[in-house]
């Protein structure tokens, strides 16, 4: 079995696709574009809409995330319930993403700072309406369970 984060956007995965690869030198590793679908299965599509993305894989980390575009009009809702947590191995690169965040206009949730738990610390959501938690790996942290299996 297998688990993969699914966005499916209401607006311009394509956008989103290539900020994931420029934040986070995430790679593309499956692409399939609704002019790609058979062509039964496209017959009702504007043609504006052809370029749209129908799936999307990106290779982010350790994870394998997936994208679209909502074609079939399905009720979204954003919110905060799902989020991404992106942990760097350094502070650095924790700011330099979060204020390359708040650089493209996304909202910050939690302004970055030190925290108890780490470094460096920040909480934004996109214009995607998807919630970023950026966390710095904490150093010469007593090891539990839980840090073993996620950081």
């Amino acid at each position: 079995m297998q688990q993969n984060p699914y966005f499916l956007i209401t607006n311009n995965a394509e956008k989103l696709r290539i900020r994931l690869e420029e934040l986070f030198n995430a790679n593309t590793v499956y692409i399939q574009r609704i002019k790609d679908r058979p062509l039964e299965a496209r017959k009702d599509v504007d043609e504006r809409d052809l370029e749209k993305i129908d799936q999307c894989v990106i290779l982010f980390g350790d994870v394998k995330l997936m994208i679209a575009d909502d074609t079939e009009g399905l009720p979204i809702t954003k919110g905060n319930n799902v989020s991404l947590c992106v942990t760097f191995e350094n502070v650095e690169d924790t700011k330099r993403i979060y204020d390359k965040f708040v650089e493209l206009g996304s909202e910050i949730l939690l302004p970055f700072a030190p925290k108890f738990y780490t470094e460096g610390y920040g909480y934004v959501k996109d214009e995607f309406g998807i919630a970023y938690h950026l966390f710095t790996k904490r150093k010469n942290l007593k090891k539990s369970i839980y840090h073993m299996l996620f950081f």
